[in-house]
């Protein structure tokens, strides 16, 4: 694998806006919907005629893995759980840090076995 679709940066492109959890947990939605949608599921919160509707619930699935990111009023919580087809058996906790570090590399994983997504994920990198 080159050195553009690396764990260490695509973890450090995630982490890039962590100080302000409100927009990072926008940016990290917008990115990722962008980057790998077949995989990732918004859940926004507010009205059908709210102009901005605001992330609340980010869900990235990846083979047994679901990266859950919840965001109540600015503050984020992180978590991932074990899936067996589509079931979630077991829910763990994570602190953002490591939680950014566990999906960086699912995604890398995924990205070397498929190109598409290789080439979602190399953009998501470029894109300032």
């Amino acid at each position: 694998m080159d050195d553009a679709l690396s764990f260490d940066v695509l973890a450090a492109s995630l982490r890039q806006d962590t100080r302000d959890l409100a927009m990072f947990s926008e940016v990290l939605a917008k990115k990722l919907e962008e980057a790998v949608p077949t995989y990732v599921r918004v859940e926004r919160q507010g009205g059908l005629f709210q102009k901005n509707p605001l992330v609340r619930r980010v869900l990235v699935t990846l083979d047994a893995w679901q990266y859950i990111l919840e965001n109540q009023r600015g503050r984020v919580s992180t978590s991932r759980a074990k899936t067996v087809r589509g079931v979630a058996i077991k829910t763990e906790p994570m602190d953002l840090n490591p939680w950014i570090d566990a999906l960086s590399q699912e995604l890398v994983a995924m990205a070397s076995q498929e190109s598409s997504a290789r080439q979602s994920l190399e953009r998501f990198l470029l894109e300032p």
